[in-house]
């Protein structure tokens, strides 16, 4: 067996190794049952993780020991996580939700957000203007009510409640929601941190900083999952 086999071998075996070794088969869609579809924009779907940039700075910002270990963990983690994190995005209605594996472990989010996109019906002219007259007709009997008592709307629960979680992770976060980011703010394992989401150049960008970091953000990068 020449040197040059063997090397390709154990390549193979360790890039299997890391994918197989931290498999974990993804949870049931939170929103399966969805009675309430909402448009797709460019967020929503299943992403893999291809690079990660800057680990150092997420490594930092988690108050890891110091040390020739951790400095081992710097260059290991984002081989291993590159070849079995997946991160998947979910809208029903006004609500959201957010799916990521570490390793083994799943952390599986949601939480309700403001101005959903509905996704409407299409309709022929002459029912929607049918349908424009009515509530023309509605809003001008219901006008003097609506003077009288304002309703007030219900403010939006922002706070993530977390749906599935490692029991040595201690978070709290709340998201905010358009149809072109996500921001999160929160606390993480007593650290505070900030994470926006967006969508760049058909790949997912999670960058994640921590409020105390002197090493920046950290940017976790997706493409669509196959």
């Amino acid at each position: 067996m020449s040197r040059w086999l063997i090397i390709f071998l154990a390549s193979l075996l360790i890039v299997l190794g890391a994918r197989y070794g931290t498999f974990s088969p993804i949870p049931k869609a939170v929103f399966s049952d969805c009675e309430t579809p909402v448009n797709e924009n460019k967020l929503q779907g299943l992403w893999e993780l291809d690079r990660i940039a800057n680990y150092e700075a997420f490594h930092e910002g988690l108050g890891q020991d110091s040390g020739f270990l951790s400095l081992l963990e710097v260059y290991a983690y984002p081989f291993v996580l590159e070849r079995s994190q997946l991160y998947r995005i979910e809208q029903c209605g006004a609500e959201i939700a957010l799916s990521v594996n570490y390793l083994r472990t799943w952390l599986v989010a949601q939480a309700e957000i403001e101005e959903p996109n509905i996704q409407m019906e299409m309709k022929d002219f002459s029912t929607e203007l049918k349908e424009t007259l009515e509530e023309t007709f509605e809003e001008v009997l219901t006008d003097v009510k609506e003077a009288l008592a304002i309703e007030t709307k219900p403010e939006t629960n922002k706070a993530l409640k977390f749906l599935r979680q490692s029991d040595n992770l201690n978070i709290s976060a709340e998201l905010f929601f358009s149809e072109e980011e996500i921001k999160i703010f929160g606390t993480l394992n007593g650290k505070n941190y900030q994470e926006k989401i967006y969508y760049d150049t058909g790949e997912l960008v999670r960058e994640i900083a921590f409020v105390d970091s002197s090493l920046g953000s950290t940017d976790f990068i997706y493409r669509r999952y196959p």
